[in-house]
This record gives C-alpha cells, sequence and structure tokens, in this order.
C-alpha cells in the first residue's frame, strides 16, 4: 500500500532542494521519460527555481543531481539543459517493487488517500425512453471503471443512476405508448410528431396488452399513471440487463420522482428563494446563475404552464447528494450536456457545494467503424445502435477496452472488425494474450518441477537484461499510474500502460528463455512473470476487463 516511487522521489528531491533554497519550492512534477536515454522519471524544478531565484538552472540543477546521486533510489541522476534533471532508478529499488508486487499483489497499487471517505460516481442515467446506446456503453466503462480506480484510492465509492422519471419526455413516451397500444387494438392512430418512434415501444405495447388487455374504453386520466409506471419498469429491465452483461453494477437507483414525493424541489427553491437567488418573470420561475458566474444567463426553474425544469430537479438531486455527506460528487455526462456544466456549478455552489467536491466529466461521441470505414450510428428508422449488439458481436471486454482505450474528452472511434479479432493489432488481445502466456510458462514450469521461489530466497540480481530491466520499471511505476489516473478521474491513462506492459513482456519473451539450464535464472525469471501477470490482472480489474488462463 502507498507504493509510489514518484512520492519518494519528490521527498528526496524536497530535502535535497531546502538544503540549497531554504524558501518554500514552487508546485514542480516528476514525470515519467520519454526516452529511454532520460532516465526513467525528471523533473524540471531546475527550470523553476531559475525563474524565482535569478541564478543559473545549470548551477541549480548540477547542485541538486550531486546530492541526489547519492540516494540509494537511483543509479544515476543527470542535468540537463535548459532546466530538467533525469533519474535512473537503482536495480536495487527495482527488486524491492518486484518483490512487493508478488507479497502484496493488488494491494501493490493500493492507497490510503482516501481514507476511506465517500465518493459517488454518477453514470449512465440514460433517460427511460429507450435502449442503451453506443455513447452509454462509454459512460458505462468509463464511470464503473472510475469508480474502481477511486476505490483503489482509499475511498468509499457509490455507484449511482438517476432515473428521470417525471417531465415532458415522460409524457411524450406514455402517448407514444397509448398510441402503440391502440394501433395493435385496430384504431387508425397517428403517433405525435414529436413522439418515440422505436420498435421497441411495440413490444412493450404487446406486453402491456398481455398482462392488463385493452385500453379502448380507458381514459387518459386513467391509464396514464399505469402506463407510466409499466413502461419505466420494461424499459429499465431492459437497461439493467445490459449493464449487468457489462459487468456494470449500481449501489442505487435514485428517481427523479422521489424529489417531488419527498418534497426536497420545493424545499431548495425555498432556500434558493432565502438567499436572493430566483426571481419572477414573465410568469415564470428563474435561477440568478449570472449573480454567481459572470456571462453567464440566468435559467429557467419552472416556466409558465407551471412545469419544472430538469434543471430545477437537478439541483434538488444535487442537494439531497450533498446532504447524504459524500466528501466528493462524480457526475459523468455526454458531449450534448457540455454547456449545462456552468449552470449547474453555479448552482452547487448556491447550494453549499466547494470547488473540489463537485466534479463534472465530458465524455465525448463514438463512431463505429467496421474495417476502418463508418457505420452509420443509427438504424433506418432513426435509432441509435444499442449497446447490446455491439456487446453480441465484440464482447464484454474489447468493448471496455476499446470504451476506455482514449481520454474522455476525446472523440472515439471504435473498430467493431478489429475488436474482434485476434491479432496483436487488437490491443485488448495482447494484452490478454500476455496474460495468457505468462499463465502457460508458469503451468510448464511447474510440470517441470519448478515452484516460485520466497522473495527473500531469489536472486532478484539475476536480472540483468535490458528487457528484464524495462519490465521491472514499468510494474514499479504501475502505482504511480493508478494513483494519478483516480486523481485525474482518466482512466484510459491505465490503458495505456497496460499495453506498454504487453508489448515489453513480449519482447522480453522473444528475447529470453524463461525456463532455462541455469534454475537461479529461471526462478528470478519466473519471480519476474509473476510480477508482471500480477499487474495485468490488477490493472484490467480496475478496467472491468477479464485476464484469461488460457487463449
Amino acid at each position: 500500500m502507498d507504493n509510489s516511487t514518484k512520492d519518494l522521489v519528490k521527498v528526496l528531491i524536497e530535502e535535497a532542494a531546502k538544503e540549497l533554497f531554504p524558501r518554500q519550492l514552487p508546485p514542480f512534477k516528476i514525470e515519467r521519460s520519454k526516452k529511454k536515454e532520460w532516465g526513467d522519471l525528471s523533473t524540471n524544478l531546475p527550470f523553476l527555481l531559475s525563474n524565482i531565484s535569478g541564478k543559473s538552472s545549470e548551477k541549480i540543477g548540477e547542485d541538486l543531481a550531486s546530492s541526489l546521486s547519492r540516494k540509494s533510489l537511483f543509479s544515476r541522476v543527470e542535468f540537463v539543459a535548459p532546466g530538467f534533471i533525469n533519474f535512473f532508478l537503482s536495480p536495487s529499488h527495482l527488486q524491492i517493487s518486484l518483490k512487493k508486487i508478488v507479497q502484496e499483489e493488488r494491494d501493490f497499487t493500493r492507497f490510503s488517500l482516501g481514507q476511506e471517505r465517500l465518493v459517488q460516481v454518477e453514470f449512465v442515467s440514460a433517460n427511460p425512453t429507450g435502449p442503451l446506446h453506443v455513447g452509454h456503453g462509454r459512460a458505462a466503462a468509463l464511470g464503473d471503471a472510475l469508480a474502481n480506480n477511486l476505490d483503489k484510492l482509499g475511498f468509499k465509492v457509490q455507484r449511482e443512476y438517476y432515473v428521470n422519471n417525471v417531465g415532458g419526455q415522460m409524457n411524450r413516451l406514455v402517448r407514444s405508448l397509448w398510441v402503440r397500444i391502440r394501433q395493435l387494438e385496430g384504431e387508425e392512430v397517428e403517433l405525435p410528431e414529436d413522439g418515440y418512434k422505436g420498435e421497441y415501444l411495440v413490444d412493450i405495447a404487446r406486453a402491456f396488452r398481455q398482462k392488463m388487455g385493452e385500453v379502448k374504453k380507458s381514459s387518459w386520466e386513467k391509464i396514464y399513471p399505469l402506463l407510466s409506471r409499466f413502461v419505466v419498469e420494461e424499459i429499465l429491465s431492459d437497461i439493467k440487463g445490459d449493464l449487468e452483461r457489462f459487468g456494470v453494477r449500481y449501489d442505487r437507483w435514485f428517481f427523479e420522482s422521489e424529489i417531488y414525493d419527498n418534497k426536497e424541489l420545493f424545499r431548495v427553491l425555498s432556500y434558493l428563494r432565502g438567499k436572493n437567488l430566483v426571481y419572477e418573470k414573465n410568469g415564470a420561475l428563474w435561477f440568478k446563475t449570472s449573480a454567481i458566474l459572470k456571462g453567464e444567463e440566468d435559467r429557467v426553474l419552472r416556466r409558465k404552464n407551471g412545469e419544472y425544469t430538469y434543471f430545477a430537479s437537478d439541483i434538488a438531486y444535487h442537494l439531497n447528494k450533498l446532504k447524504r455527506g459524500f466528501y466528493r460528487v462524480v457526475d459523468i455526462w455526454g458531449a450534448d450536456h457540455i454547456g449545462y456544466v456552468p449552470r449547474m456549478k453555479a448552482a452547487a455552489r448556491a447550494i453549499g457545494y466547494s470547488e473540489e467536491t463537485l466534479k463534472i466529466v465530458i465524455y465525448q461521441l463514438v463512431t463505429l467503424k467496421r474495417g476502418g470505414k463508418r457505420v452509420s450510428a443509427s438504424t433506418r428508422s432513426g435509432e441509435f445502435i444499442p449497446l447490446k449488439e455491439v456487446l453480441e458481436e465484440v464482447g464484454k471486454d474489447a468493448a471496455r477496452f476499446f470504451f476506455l482505450s482514449r481520454s474522455a474528452d476525446s472523440h472515439l472511434d471504435f473498430d467493431l472488425e478489429l475488436a474482434k479479432k485476434q491479432t496483436p493489432e487488437n490491443p485488448v488481445f495482447y494484452v490478454q494474450y500476455a496474460h495468457a502466456r505468462i499463465c502457460s510458462i508458469l503451468r510448464k514450469a511447474k510440470e517441470k518441477g519448478f515452484s516460485l521461489p520466497h522473495p527473500q530466497q531469489v536472486e532478484l540480481s539475476l536480472l540483468k537484461s535490458s528487457e528484464e530491466k524495462d519490465l521491472m520499471c514499468l510494474i514499479a511505476l504501475l502505482p504511480d499510474q493508478v494513483k494519478e489516473a483516480g486523481e485525474i478521474l482518466s482512466p484510459h491513462h491505465l490503458t495505456s500502460h497496460l499495453q506498454e506492459l504487453a508489448s515489453a513482456f513480449h519482447y522480453f519473451y522473444t528475447r529470453h528463455r524463461v525456463i532455462t539450464r541455469d534454475k537461479k535464472l529461471t526462478l528470478a525469471r519466473l519471480f519476474l512473470i509473476q510480477g508482471v501477470k500480477i499487474a495485468i490482472q490488477d490493472i484490467l480489474s480496475i478496467l472491468g476487463i477479464t485476464a484469461p488462463e488460457r487463449m
């Protein structure tokens, strides 16, 4: 636990810098070096200190490098103009890290940073008006991986799905269903122009008739609550099934209607009135967004017809979250909500959120491709391609990996043909095959009478090749990758590290035999690949992807 190599480096840098510069140090970064010849890690601190002290960055860097080179954490420390220090991690530190991952297994990347504080991740939250589509799949993979990542950092994480089961969209959905039912009963009625035209409503209409009988003689007032409850239950059941197949579970399904039932909506509006943050204009109720965020327009909370907006409900919902004692609330929204972020942050500030409490992650659109050619995102009838069809074609693991392969704020191209390939060009196959290959080697070693040595008995000093050193370095820096991905809410960094680790293992495998005539070297290499196996398993588990032992 708390096995950050970067934190160790940072402490040593701060100690050395304080001896040379008693004043408070500016914020500085420690980053992975982009080229092998630049070491394993680097910092730009000499450049920063030069700017504030007036001394040359070369003098500062050489003094710091000289002081730090005596530390056992490093085999070499060098200053590089114009203002960087490169760090080469020592074999002893790499060996210690390898022993730790084998001993601690998945706890190797666990941190106490969260101190078991409550964090909520609310994601997908698709309106219960139809099946989940591929865009929702990206949200599901992102939210679930983030929740797993935050759990690794020591937070107590609650996954939540917010169900919008109130308002105009529900009225349109229920009216559309009513028309479908009446059509099945032989009436010649047309769907409303703004109605839902998906064929899934025909299936729901049949199910309703089978359960409830004909509705010809029913009045709208009488049938509406029955239809509303039935259609939400049916669509949510379908959504839950898709998410379960995708490996996503929730701790709570929160219904918007709860906000109305328990009067929270009206209490939050009363609270905002007391703070002089709402006003009446032209028969509508408005929120003074502009009073909190300069340049933002005021927003409607209640329309002229008395109907409350989703913004009003969202404010009440976020106050409900705050009252539940969450240290941090993470909302994952689609790109179509990006313009909604400023007003939501303004409202959150008005009801007591700090800047750090509410984090909103926006994910961009997904473009489906087949062999490099774009696939239409919707069917002939205008429906989006359902997530379940993608899962049936490529499987859960490939879908998750591809959805998480790029930063959430980047557009994602998802090639269905590539995701199905069992070749190295398919990244998820490449990673899983590395794990399966290690399992095969370990089984073969066991058949030959080798067992994994105790950490205190294995001679890791025999691991001298650059390929072995690269693998140990990637293992040593794994906790930092997990920590940083969780801190910045960006699990795509883990897929990158995973691919790098798999690539390094495959390269090692082509250059070195694991099981050799040299027993001590064999045991050392078996220990090494066991560490790689645990690392791959660990990251895959955070991403919600399986680690097969045979392929």
